[in-house]
């Protein structure tokens, strides 16, 4: 039988540079992070890594055993590009991580902090660093180098080789013992790590599957539907209602650029304001059939303001539309402002607006949720928005925003007032009401709920649902304002009902603290 020939062996040529840089590289890449969370942050901190950290560590690992074929065997094509293949996993995984942790406050992270930065912004930061190098050294490849000839290695590169070993001999035992061998797979939040196996925690949590599979996590929440909304008012989380009835409707007496979204209405100047799913924002008269004006927003402009969800009147004239992921943009009315000038700003009607502030609301208990409605309490100078439900998660959560610099002031989810008779079904939550409509008047919060047709009372000083009413003959609303001692409530086929407001329950006094 015939052995094949082995390719000749080249020595490690004297003063080769990219070789010397690459064993440097590679030693650096192994010694400095790899083996410095493993030896200092595992073996003397007790850090252990978590699934991602070791996802991050095993990239790290995998790029350096590349440089190593690269020093044997030449910086052949196929190892470069695996090791930017790696790096760019690498790079994935530290966004992802990133992601999950950056936005939090001042200080705030996930495991050690080093230099002021979390562990995985390093490995981010490492895994960008390599790929800079790659494409560094790929610029001094030349002919020579690709001779296929196997190289004998020097003393540094003997030295990286053994480093490689040492680091990745001692990976192998921490994630034995942190980890356990298959199929356990490690702890999103590991435990202290410990040679004594009297502490070790082998776990399977990782291999239960998610709620449902979607490649943007939890992320993967589908924008609100008013149309989807369950309309039965017998099913409703707190059952048999008293039903409101509707003393008169009426119909939005202009075209509209796209269907409906919300209704607001201002007594100081007698107009109503509609927004609508394709960036629109009209402001009608008191009776709903003359057009004041109105404009068609660039939502792509800055910052995205999504489908509007929500509308407002503000003080000093001005008016909000807020965006169902919570971005709003403020306008005022002008009769001088330049159409050229707000070119950027507009679609359509571009000198009857004056843009005041583009910009986002931001959350913490909202936060994975989207919203529909929006509120103004004058008395209080905030701004409201109530989330929806979605197919990960049921919570209704209210926001409140101050409106001098738009940020969150507070959030609270609304339990019922025990003393109005009002009681859950078991296992029913108010977190089942999809809010499509928001008013505030007197301190009292109206929000009607395209789910089940319930018209909400909710004590904004209690943070409690004093009143609870159905409203079962309306299509599906979208919008409520408050004119008089009326609620109108939009409908998305741009009908409208006028029901009486509920007369608002006095606030439950505060209970004793007890000391």
């Amino acid at each position: 039988m015939t052995q094949p020939s082995s390719a000749p062996v080249q020595s490690a040529g004297k003063g080769d540079l990219i070789f010397t840089i690459t064993a440097l590289a590679v030693l650096f890449l192994t010694v400095v992070p790899v083996g410095t969370a493993v030896f200092f942050l595992g073996f003397v901190k007790g850090d252990s890594p978590c699934v991602m950290c070791w996802e991050q560590r095993i990239g790290m690992i995998l790029i350096s055993l590349v440089g190593l074929f690269v020093l044997r065997y030449g910086p052949k094509p196929k190892y470069v590009g695996m090791a930017v293949l790696i790096a760019a996993w690498g790079m994935f995984m530290g966004l992802r991580h990133v992601g999950m942790h950056g936005a939090r406050d001042i200080g705030q992270g996930f495991s050690i902090e080093i230099m002021g930065a979390h562990t995985y912004t390093w490995a981010l930061f490492t895994f960008w660093v390599c790929v800079i190098a790659m494409g560094a050294l790929l610029l001094m490849v030349r002919p020579a180098h690709l001779d296929g000839a196997v190289r004998s290695l020097n003393g540094l590169e003997r030295l990286t080789g053994w480093a490689f070993v040492v680091v990745v001999a001692a990976n192998v035992v921490q994630a034995f013992a942190s980890t356990g061998p298959p199929p356990f797979m490690g702890q999103s939040d590991p435990i202290r790590f410990s040679f004594n196996p009297r502490y070790w925690h082998w776990s399977l949590e990782e291999w239960k599957p998610p709620i449902k599979f979607a490649l943007r996590g939890r992320w993967a929440v589908a924008k609100p539907d008013v149309s989807a909304a369950d309309a039965d008012v017998a099913k409703g989380p707190l059952g048999t209602l008293p039903a409101l009835a509707v003393t008169s409707r009426t119909k939005l007496g202009v075209a509209l650029n796209g269907a409906p979204t919300d209704l607001a209405y201002d007594a100081a100047t007698d107009r109503f304001l509609v927004t609508t799913d394709k960036a629109g924002i009209y402001l009608l008269d008191g009776t709903l059939a003359s057009l004041d004006r109105y404009t068609v927003i660039d939502i792509g402009f800055a910052v995205d303001l999504g489908r509007f969800a929500g509308a407002a009147f503000l003080d000093k004239g001005e008016l909000i539309a807020v965006g169902e992921n919570k971005s709003f943009v403020v306008l005022a009315p002008s009769d001088s402002v330049s159409a050229d000038e707000n070119f950027r700003y507009f679609l359509e009607s571009r000198d009857k607006f004056r843009e005041i502030n583009r910009s986002r609301f931001g959350t913490v208990r909202a936060r994975m949720f989207y919203v529909s409605s929006a509120a103004y309490d004058a008395d209080a100078k905030s701004i409201y928005a109530v989330t929806v439900p979605n197919s990960i998660a049921k919570r209704l959560v209210v926001s409140r925003f101050d409106r001098k610099d738009f940020t969150l002031s507070e959030e609270f989810v609304p339990a019922l007032d025990d003393s109005v008779g009002l009681a859950l079904g078991k296992e029913r939550s108010l977190g089942e009401y999809m809010v499509s409509g928001a008013v505030v008047v007197d301190g009292m919060m109206y929000a009607i709920s395209a789910a089940h047709r319930t018209l909400l009372t909710i004590n904004l000083a209690t943070h409690r649902v004093v009143a609870a009413q159905v409203i079962p003959d309306i299509p599906a609303p979208v919008g409520l304002a408050a004119k008089g001692t009326d609620l109108y409530v939009l409908s998305a086929d741009g009908s409208i009902a006028v029901v009486p407001r509920p007369v608002p329950v006095p606030a439950r006094p505060a209970a004793p603290v007890k000391r």
